[in-house]
């Protein structure tokens, strides 16, 4: 069997149908791949590399999320704090509050820790404190995730 690339597509609608196609005939990895490809997308278009990681990794959430409800569904707390304070500032937040970002275990369980909002933060550490990086890796130690993995 043949199956498409996603890192080759660039139409969103294109990686949808792909995906609903994945998942009919039991292809989940394919299927997040897809999902990972439409968060790449949609970060691509900002030249901040803080903001295109955001959005990325905001736009894989959302992609999670949807996958799980079944119908379109926004992360919108979180894009109506980004309109307030940016991705800087929202990240450095969340670092500061007891739980992970959103998506952290779905990027975790299939190896991609280096999108969740703690390994952007390390990432770009020297756009962030040094109380926010180090919150941002104690998150990422405490739930077993290798520091080469997250900054990869």
């Amino acid at each position: 069997m043949n199956i498409p690339d996603p890192k080759t597509f660039t139409d969103p609608e294109k990686l949808r149908k792909l995906m609903a196609n994945a998942v009919r005939l039991g292809y989940p990895d394919l299927a997040f791949e897809c999902q990972l490809r439409i968060a790449e997308i949609a970060g691509a278009s900002y030249k901040n590399a803080v903001e295109r990681a955001f959005w990325t990794s905001l736009t894989a959430a959302e992609e999670f999320r949807t996958a799980d409800n079944g119908r379109s569904t926004r992360l919108l707390k979180v894009r109506a704090k980004h309109k307030r304070v940016g991705a800087q500032k929202l990240l450095a937040d969340l670092m500061m509050e007891d739980g992970v970002s959103d998506g952290f275990d779905k990027f975790v369980e299939h190896g991609r820790s280096d999108l969740t909002g703690e390994a952007i933060v390390l990432q770009h550490e020297d756009q962030f404190s040094v109380d926010v990086v180090n919150a941002a890796r104690k998150k990422l130690l405490d739930r077993g995730v290798a520091m080469a993995e997250a900054v990869a």
